[in-house]
């Protein structure tokens, strides 16, 4: 009878613990874009890349708006967008995107970036050259 109960117990445990977070399908970072309410096209003019040592975390990109497809920017105008980074020494897992790239976007001249709310949306960052 004890292993049926230590057996349930692992079950629950297991169960409460939930699935791993997993990747979204396509039509969530689709729908995340058409809502948002600024769509910028910048010129890259710095991203501060993550520290040394570091693999994961918000990157920072700074561009001057160089076309306003939806919002209220300027053209001209100096925007900073927090942006999720990797690194290259970032090991695959399986879960949520985990970020971009900082030294690839480090090389960008310029991006498009879909934000809401003074934030990037889900996946919201194009690389245009």
């Amino acid at each position: 009878m004890r292993p049926l109960i230590a057996l349930a117990m692992a079950a629950g445990l297991a169960f409460a613990a939930g699935p791993a977070a997993a990747e979204l399908p396509p039509y969530v970072y689709q729908q995340a874009r058409d809502a948002a309410g600024t769509v910028l096209t910048l010129r890259v003019q710095n991203v501060r890349r993550l520290p040394a040592g570091q693999t994961q975390g918000a990157c920072a990109l700074t561009g001057v708006v160089t076309d306003v497809e939806r919002g209220s920017a300027e053209r001209g105008q100096t925007v900073v967008v927090a942006v999720p980074c990797i690194s290259p020494a970032w090991q695959p897992m399986p879960g949520p995107f985990p970020g971009y790239r900082h030294d690839v976007l480090g090389r960008a001249e310029n991006v498009r970036v879909f934000m809401s709310g003074g934030a990037l949306v889900r996946r919201g960052l194009d690389i245009l050259d």
